[in-house]
């Protein structure tokens, strides 16, 4: 009868134990998935840059910054707003980098052709692979947006 006493209660006790930690680990699991959520957000926000877009025209007459701050959604709208059967250069220019740092695509569709490159204090390199579109341009400037990791593991500059 002994037995059967202290096994219930120690039944009883585990049963308690298990159902206590059961709901702390339940409870923890919003704040976790939280702070989760936080870190990748801030992950995100190291990774945006205030970037300066420019367009140039006239070949290189004429200058307008379009914005201090861009965005992919600015990138678009400027990109459409071009007539590319002229001349013009679109320019990312990275505010935060140390020294100067700018990605610019451009060119015509009529003449010209179009092209890409990076300019820095050291070096200016182009993109080996011609551009056949705005389209592809605008990835380009997209992309440089998106963080320059993901620019360069994209495409090949020389």
């Amino acid at each position: 009868m002994n037995t059967y006493i202290i096994f219930g209660v120690l039944a009883l006790i585990g049963i308690f134990t298990f159902i206590s930690w059961n709901t702390k680990w339940n409870s923890n699991t919003p704040v976790i998935a939280k702070n989760k959520t936080e870190l990748r957000n801030l992950e995100i926000q190291q990774e945006e840059r205030d970037l300066k877009l420019i367009v140039t025209y006239d070949y290189g007459q004429k200058t307008k910054i379009i914005t201090e701050k861009a965005t992919a959604e600015i990138i678009k709208s400027t990109m459409k707003s071009i007539n590319w059967n002229e001349f013009h250069i679109v320019q990312l220019e990275d505010k935060n980098a140390d020294g100067y740092k700018a990605l610019d695509v451009g060119g015509s569709l009529a003449d010209d052709g179009l092209a890409s490159g990076l300019v820095t204090d050291e070096d200016h390199i182009l993109l080996v692979k011609p551009l056949e579109s705005v389209d592809q341009m605008t990835e380009i400037l997209l992309d440089f947006l998106k963080g320059e990791d993901v620019w360069r593991n994209k495409y090949e500059y020389k």
